[in-house]
């Protein structure tokens, strides 16, 4: 299984390919824990904390700089005194969507061609919630047998669009930019990678994952 040549791809052949999981392997549907916030009494879940990495409590989460205990806890704060751990849980995950069986496929397939890495900005609490959906899905826990090396923003004290997290991957696999693929919903994660000369793709809907592939 090889790229889609209507990607034109240009430079170097593609050895490598580093995908984001939320938005490219994984669907999405953030309205759904921003819906399931406020009705719990947090109006402005979306609006609640500063893009300042040191002051956002999600992007603290995101980077594993506070425990799961510490981020249900503060989101509580914000929320109706009724509200349980459970109700809390089920509304941060309620965003995490399907991941179709046929991209399931595609990664397991296209192993044979290229090294392939998962690169994801994420948290402990939607890990462990989608690899027991995973298992229950396919019979298989995690992502690991799927890729060469996975990346989790929360255990590397990193993440994306900072330079710091590419390099990193970059650097632990040996990878050349220049042979390196990136697949990313997100625009600022995308000029990030191209500023560091790795070929980079925005895969925005209508497309899937699957129509990248031939």
């Amino acid at each position: 299984m090889k790229l889609s040549e209507g990607l034109n791809i240009q430079g170097s052949e593609i050895k490598n390919i580093i995908f984001d999981w939320g938005g490219v392997i994984t669907d999405l549907h953030p309205e759904l824990t921003i819906n399931a916030f406020r009705a719990m009494g947090f109006k402005h879940f979306d609006e609640a904390f500063s893009q300042d990495e040191n002051q956002n409590l999600f992007l603290q989460f995101e980077m594993g700089k506070i425990d799961e205990s510490a981020f249900i806890n503060e989101l509580k704060r914000q929320l109706d005194s009724h509200v349980t751990d459970k109700q809390v849980l089920d509304a941060w995950n309620a965003l995490l969507g399907d991941l179709p069986a046929e991209r399931w496929m595609l990664l397991k397939n296209l192993a044979n061609d290229y090294r392939i890495f998962l690169l994801s900005n994420t948290n402990s609490l939607h890990i462990t919630y989608y690899f027991s959906k995973l298992e229950q899905l396919y019979g298989i826990y995690g992502y690991n047998h799927l890729f060469e090396k996975v990346y989790f923003s929360h255990h590397l004290g990193m993440r994306k669009p900072n330079r710091n997290i590419y390099e990193f991957v970059m650097k632990d696999s040996a990878l050349l930019p220049e042979e390196t693929l990136f697949i990313d919903d997100n625009p600022d994660n995308i000029d990030t990678a191209r500023q560091l000369g790795i070929t980079a793709y925005h895969l925005l809907p209508p497309l899937t994952l699957t129509d990248l592939f031939e």
